[in-house]
């Protein structure tokens, strides 16, 4: 005979387990055991594809036979630097590149998604913003005009948004607070997005953003002399960009990830002193360290 607290325990795990809709989430079929000359099912539309996450997401599902669409804003056409990476991902008729002038409208973004059951958004702020305007573009306004195009669309099946480790509305970084802002906004217009929040992203194929990039460049161009803040010692957890794109392939195959939110981060946490040391040991450089204050930098 079951006690009263049993039977309240299992009627809260019960209403508990009750999904936030009133229907049964579409069913995406995904064979990934192809090759890029194969059909896996998936007809993906990849907004930022000329990012480094954007580039390698779109690389492992055409690796798989999956087409892929890149919309993009980019002043040229295909035989541009920005698109010679997307050129061999895939073979012939298993990705085109369409160029959008406003990624703001919605009749725009809904012709490239029209033919897509799976829309990928790795849009973010450039290095280089510096207003509020451009973080609020980027990481706001585009990502909630293709959330409502993607809820328009009843062929989309899955729907994954590029967001980043630390978004909070009270963090001093523009980019971090317009994340969770705009996380907040693809939320409420499509319930079943799937959310994840890479850390400091490492890479091979565009390192300038990167730690590599940023140490090598300064090695080069002040002859091995490396301007080091005194204190430099705040803490990340690198992770490297493949396994971002290997989480946003196993997030199409788990029908459970809809709806949630995922951080992803490496198996380690460094200092940025560590990382450089790092850089030393397997380069076997030796630099000539320049100690500067941070009330000087």
């Amino acid at each position: 005979m079951f006690s009263g607290r049993q039977v309240v325990n299992r009627q809260a795990k019960t209403l508990t387990a009750v999904p936030q809709r009133y229907y049964e989430p579409q069913k995406l079929y995904f064979n990934e055991n192809g090759t890029r000359n194969s059909i896996s099912g998936v007809k993906a539309t990849v907004f930022g594809g000329t990012s480094v996450v954007g580039a390698t997401i779109g690389g492992s599902l055409t690796s798989k036979g999956s087409a892929c669409v890149y919309p993009h804003r980019a002043v040229g056409d295909t035989y541009s630097q920005q698109f010679r990476e997307l050129k061999v991902m895939a073979d012939m008729g298993y990705k085109t590149a369409i160029r959008l002038t406003d990624f703001t409208c919605p009749r725009e973004v809904g012709l490239s998604i029209k033919d897509s059951n799976v829309v990928v958004c790795a849009i973010g702020s450039k290095t280089f913003y510096n207003t509020e305007e451009e973080f609020v573009e980027a990481n706001i306004d585009i990502p909630r005009n293709i959330a409502k195009c993607v809820a328009e669309n009843p062929g989309v099946k899955r729907f994954i948004y590029i967001s980043h480790a630390g978004a909070d509305p009270n963090s001093p970084s523009p980019k971090l607070r317009t994340k969770w802002a705009g996380e907040q906004e693809v939320k409420r217009i499509y319930p079943d997005v799937t959310i994840l929040r890479p850390t400091t992203t490492l890479n091979l194929l565009h390192i300038a953003p990167s730690f590599p990039g940023k140490w090598m460049q300064m090695l080069k161009m002040f002859n091995r002399t490396f301007y080091q803040l005194e204190g430099h010692n705040g803490k990340v957890q690198p992770t490297y960009v493949n396994d971002v794109a290997l989480a946003a392939i196993n997030a199409l195959k788990m029908d459970e990830s809809i709806g949630k939110t995922y951080d992803l981060g490496g198996p380690h946490v460094y200092t940025h002193n560590e990382i450089y040391e790092q850089f030393y040991n397997i380069t076997q450089i030796k630099p000539y360290i320049i100690p500067i204050k941070m009330e000087e930098a």
